[in-house]
């Protein structure tokens, strides 16, 4: 089925990701459009009329992005990618410095997010100059946070290299550890 007809079956959903950008399978994204509607498939359907009104008064961040209590949702290439939040590990923010002949061009701001299948996600991607002091990644994730840190608390946020080396040795012991982490009492 295509993702625009997933899309129609929940009009707050379709509404907000039209302003986001077009969704549409192409020859160069035939995979990640597959990897999508896979994603899309792992909600129940009581997830998905849930979404569908957190959706409605839910915020578009830098653009491409749609953060809710039940999924964080991006565009990116064509597809629109939804991770549940009770698959979600790991959030982090993670800067790419540019340059040309070793003089500063700009930075990149990304939101990483790893769900429990080791996927890694790009959630936001922001452009700044080279010398900005300005954080758009670090905004976006406290807004995630502030959202889903309630409902799922045992999230982790932040990069360490100690927690890269967990989530690269064993992805089923962290995703056990965030499990019994968010278990309300």
């Amino acid at each position: 089925m295509d993702m625009n007809e997933l899309l129609a079956q929940y009009p707050a959903i379709a509404e907000k990701v039209s302003k986001m950008g077009k969704i549409k399978q192409g020859p160069f994204n035939k995979k990640r459009y597959a990897k999508s509607i896979e994603e899309w498939n792992r909600f129940f359907p009581e997830d998905l009329q849930k979404m569908n009104q957190e959706f409605a008064s839910a915020e578009i961040i830098e653009r491409k992005s749609v953060y809710t209590k039940t999924a964080i949702c991006y565009v990116s290439e064509g597809c629109f990618h939804t991770i549940p939040v009770r698959d979600i590990l790991w959030v982090y923010a993670y800067v790419v410095k540019e340059s040309m002949n070793f003089i500063p061009t700009g930075k990149q701001h990304q939101v990483r997010v790893w769900d429990r299948y080791g996927d890694m996600h790009i959630v936001t991607m922001t452009q700044t100059g080279p010398f900005t002091k300005k954080s758009p990644a670090e905004e976006a994730i406290s807004k995630m946070r502030e959202l889903i840190a309630p409902v799922r608390p045992g999230i982790i946020f932040g990069y360490s290299q100690d927690i890269q080396n967990f989530i690269n040795t064993d992805i089923g012991a962290v995703a056990a550890k965030v499990d019994q982490d968010s278990q309300v009492n």
